[in-house]
Formats: structure tokens, C-alpha cells, sequence
């Protein structure tokens, strides 16, 4: 279900039309809501494997006087010429390159390959056709290669030395705790995005908002027709896009009207949350809202039009009150569990308009 919502894109927000809360209206409780979160804790067993990310990622390159293997790398010059002239492109000094990363033309790692330092070496070899310098493109070509230096990867060791060689830092201590520094601000930005998720879809579940069927039904016509229009982009049906979700063009339907409904009863409660506690957003809101998606207002307004974003950033608002003024618990292993359990299972539909909130997320001819 999670999958088929997220293709609504915005879909919330365009049914944010309704707005108020009318007289059979039903809006739950929505401060002091109580809401498991996980442990906010980073466990030194968390920064140590961060860590051993970080060395895996740069390991050491030692140079060895052997003959060249796969997976080392060679540092080496060399000139590529057609019919003995140079072409454009093909010449490097001092390069690196890691045998069997394929970043040259078939032939020309493998070539050198056995290769050690001192060693001369001549490539005849020949551009497939289908690369992307036309004049090249099924060409036969000669490279003339001078290895400088084979290197070998060893597995890096967590000292003073390696720190100063990733990172702006000068000791172990001073790194790992930045490193457990940053690990906790990435969980705390998870944990809060998850609770704000949660809390509205607690407010949701326990709301009861009625739905104008007019404006359902005009949502929904225009849900089926999106999803027409993108099986036929992909060359298919709606019964076929339907297969691809399990079901069938009936239950496909039936998905998009509960999503639709979902959507727009969660619009509903935002909308009213925001006119009774006057939520307006301001420029911080729009700059957190932008940092959080790792992009800047003019952009995202850029995509998604000013309308669509100023109803985002309105939605994330409303969000955060909602967790600002939620009771946090922390969950323990049985019971975030069930808390987590409970939620996916009352309200299936109902982060989507909080995920759509949150996420609204030289060599050239050698190569």
C-alpha cells in the first residue's frame, strides 16, 4: 500500500480544498497525544561500525614491487594515437587507475595486467563502435603506457594518521566523536520525522471527517486518470498496471478511491488543526522545510509550483506542532513493537501526506 500511495505524489494536496471543521465533524484530541519513539541513544557499537564504514570506503594503497593484479591500481602515462597521430582526449599523466574498474575501453586494464613499475607497454586496441565521440566510435587505435608505480589495497587502520588523511581532525578521540556527533543528529532528524508521521496518524485514525462526495469523486476521476495516462506511457493497461500490485482493475480502483479518501481526510485535519491554533507559516518554516529536503525554496517551488510547496510547507507545520506537543515515550523492544505494528496496521494510508511532506528527498577517450 505504501508503494501505491507514494505515487500520489502531492495528492494531498491537491485536495486541500477542504478545509474547516463543519458541525458533523469529528476532530480527535491532537495535544499531549502520547507517541513511542525508538531510543535516541547512539551505542558505541553504532560509531564503530560507521567507522569501519569510513575505512572500508578508504583503504590504504601501498606500492609493492610486483607485477600488477586486478584490483590494484597503476599509476602510469600514456599517449593514444590513430594512424600515429594523437586524437583529442587520449593523453594522461600520472593517473591512477584501478585494474578492473572499467573505466577505459575494453583491452586497456587487462592489458596491463601483469605489468610492473619501469614497464613499457603498447595497446593496440579499438573504440567500440557504439562510443560516444563519433570520429572514434569502431576506430583502431594504439596507447603507448609507461607504468610508474603498481599499488596494492590494504585494509586501513584506525590510527592518527588515517584520521588526518579522511578528515579535518587530528586524533582517533577527536574523530569518533564527531563521528558519534553526526550519528546522533542523523537519528534524531529519523526519529523526529518518524514521530511526526505517527502522531498525525494517530490524530487521524481517531478523527471522523466527512467527506464532500462531489469532491471525492472529482478526486478520484482525476487519480484514475493520472494512473490511465502512466500505464499507457508505459505501455500497458490499467488492468496491467493493476497485475503489478496484486490485484486486479476492480481492486486497483478500489485502492485508489481508499487512498484518495485517506488523503483527503488528512488534508481535512491539518487544515482545521492549522485554522484553530492560527499555524501560518513563516520564512523559518519555509528554510527548515526546504533544509530538510536538502534543497532551497526556489527550487522546490521551481518543481512543484508556489501553491503546491506553500501547502507542503503548511502541512509540515501543522506536523511539527503536533509532535512539539505530543508525549513521547520511549519505546522499549516488546512495546515500540507493538506501538509500531498498531499504527501500520489502523492507518495505512495516512502517512502519505506526511512522507510527501518530508520528501517533497583527461581521460574522456581513454574511457
Amino acid at each position: 500500500m505504501k508503494k501505491f500511495a507514494l505515487l500520489c505524489i502531492c495528492g494531498a494536496v491537491a485536495a486541500a480544498v477542504l478545509t474547516g471543521c463543519s458541525g458533523s465533524d469529528k476532530l480527535a484530541q491532537y495535544k499531549g497525544v502520547e507517541v513511542y519513539v525508538a531510543s535516541r541513544e547512539v551505542s558505541e557499537g553504532e560509531v564503530y561500525a560507521k567507522v569501519k564504514e569510513i575505512m572500508d570506503a578508504n583503504p590504504n594503497y601501498v606500492e609493492v614491487d610486483r607485477p600488477a593484479k586486478e584490483g590494484d591500481i597503476v599509476n602510469i602515462d600514456y599517449v593514444g594515437t590513430q594512424d600515429g597521430v594523437e586524437f583529442a582526449g587520449g593523453t594522461g599523466d600520472g593517473v591512477d587507475l584501478t585494474l578492473g574498474s572499467n573505466r577505459f575501453i575494453e583491452g586497456f586494464e587487462s592489458g596491463l595486467i601483469g605489468t610492473k613499475k619501469g614497464d613499457h607497454k603498447v595497446l593496440n586496441l579499438t573504440f567500440p563502435e557504439n562510443y560516444g565521440e563519433a570520429a572514434l566510435a569502431g576506430q583502431a587505435v594504439e596507447f603507448s603506457v609507461d607504468v610508474n608505480a603498481v599499488k596494492e589495497k590494504q585494509e586501513a587502520v584506525l590510527d592518527d594518521a588515517f584520521v588526518q588523511r579522511v578528515s579535518p581532525f587530528q586524533t582517533v578521540d577527536e574523530f569518533m566523536a564527531d563521528t558519534k556527533a553526526d550519528l546522533e543528529t542523523e537519528k534524531n532528524r529519523q526519529i523526529d520525522t518518524q514521530k511526526q508521521q505517527d502522531v498525525l496518524s494517530l490524530v487521524v485514525n481517531d478523527s471522523d471527517m466527512k467527506l464532500s462526495r462531489s469532491e471525492v469523486s472529482k478526486r478520484y476521476n482525476q487519480e484514475l486518470d493520472n494512473y490511465t495516462k502512466q500505464a499507457k506511457a508505459f505501455g500497458t493497461t490499467l488492468s496491467g498496471m493493476a497485475q503489478s500490485y496484486g490485484t486486479d482493475e476492480a481492486g486497483f480502483k478500489q485502492m485508489i478511491m481508499a487512498s484518495v479518501k485517506q488523503q483527503m481526510k488528512t488534508q481535512k485535519v491539518i487544515d482545521t488543526i492549522a485554522a484553530q491554533e492560527n499555524l501560518v507559516p513563516d520564512d523559518a518554516d519555509r528554510q527548515a522545510f526546504a533544509e530538510m529536503n536538502g534543497t532551497d525554496i526556489k527550487t522546490l517551488s521551481d518543481s512543484y509550483g508556489e501553491e503546491t510547496v506553500a501547502e507542503l510547507v503548511k502541512n509540515y507545520k501543522v506536523m511539527k506542532f503536533l509532535a512539539d506537543n505530543a508525549v513521547e515515550k520511549t519505546a522499549g523492544a516488546e512495546e515500540g513493537a507493538e506501538g509500531e505494528t498498531a499504527a501500520a496496521e489502523t492507518t495505512p494510508a495516512n502517512a502519505t501526506a506526511a512522507e510527501e511532506t518530508t520528501q517533497a528527498q583527461t581521460e574522456s577517450n581513454a574511457q
